[in-house]
């Protein structure tokens, strides 16, 4: 090849085993949809890593392929695979994964001026699955801020949480959610609310596990963080799940998140980078990572009151 594959790899931000990772792939003839989900690689760096081999790649397609030059230099080069890390926690159980199969005609489109992105149906399972195996399900109280994903039916599915309560903007979440919840009497609780204002009083110290997936802006995880310790009885066990994604290009706004938390008196316990896989999204490789925290002595309410800040990627 004309090029240095190690040289190509760090000029578009990646290391030589993901860049042979992605040569794999593109002998696969993987669909261009489904790459960003797979690899959890930003929009920009895939392209860049294409623009770099484009002589070797057949013309722009849905799904990319080497061309007749490129397949014979893959035969001498013989690149190996990458584990892209996606988490795995077996196999959707049959029954959830019929219930997303029998619905998912019923679901609105994600509206994207409240930042929704859908995560796979695999990562709906693997949030469920991970709380489980941290202890996190079994007769605790759980509250979702936000679940267009769908997350609650998961945990409801698997029987164990005490109590589980939705608070959501959108109506159509909502109702969504609502009419499953009837049909398979799964005993969720539902509030359409904006976070904008106050969380009710009933909702207040009266969760162990908080879960969202917040708009990825610093003021909008300020708002979700802020509510979401609001919601929680003050115990040494409780958590708080909460996502957050960027493209690699950006890492420094990770660094404002954590400070925030800090701010926040809050401790991360757990950083899994990738864990949340999404349909589109792929400025940010289509991924985001899921955060665990939890209380400490230090911990208090960044927000008091109304929100009245821009919290929505749009907006900025």
């Amino acid at each position: 090849m004309a090029f240095n594959l190690d040289l190509l790899a760090q000029k578009v931000g990646l290391t030589p085993a993901q860049a042979e990772g992605l040569l794999v792939l593109f002998d696969q003839g993987i669909d261009n949809r489904q790459l960003s989900i797979t690899t959890g690689l930003a929009k920009s760096i895939l392209d860049d890593f294409r623009e770099g081999i484009k002589p070797y790649l057949l013309p722009s397609s849905e799904k990319t392929r080497f061309n007749s030059r490129g397949k014979q230099w893959l035969e001498r080069f013989s690149p190996q695979p990458f584990n892209w890390q996606r988490p795995f926690f077996g196999e959707i159980p049959k029954g959830l994964d019929n219930i997303f199969s029998q619905y998912k005609d019923r679901r609105q489109r994600v509206n994207r001026q409240l930042d929704q992105f859908r995560a796979i149906r695999e990562t709906v399972w693997d949030r469920a699955a991970l709380m489980r195996e941290r202890g996190d399900l079994k007769n605790r109280r759980l509250l979702f801020l936000g679940d267009a994903d769908w997350t609650s039916l998961a945990v409801a599915y698997l029987a164990q949480a005490r109590r589980i309560f939705v608070v959501d903007v959108d109506q159509g979440v909502i109702d969504n959610l609502k009419a499953i919840n009837q049909e398979n009497n799964f005993r969720i609780e539902f509030l359409k609310h904006n976070l904008a204002s106050p969380l009710p009083n009933h909702l207040l110290n009266n969760f162990d596990v908080v879960f969202s997936d917040p708009p990825y802006t610093l003021n909008g995880v300020y708002l979700f963080l802020s509510r979401s310790i609001e919601a929680l009885d003050k115990n040494p066990a409780s958590k708080i799940y909460f996502c957050y994604g960027q493209s690699d290009r950006a890492r420094e706004r990770t660094l404002k998140i954590q400070d925030l938390i800090s701010r926040l008196g809050l401790l991360i316990e757990e950083r899994r980078p990738r864990f949340n896989r999404y349909h589109g999204a792929v400025s940010i490789g289509s991924s985001s990572s899921l955060y665990i925290n939890s209380i400490t002595k230090k911990t208090e309410l960044g927000l008091i009151g109304y929100f009245k800040k821009p919290i929505y990627t749009w907006q900025k």
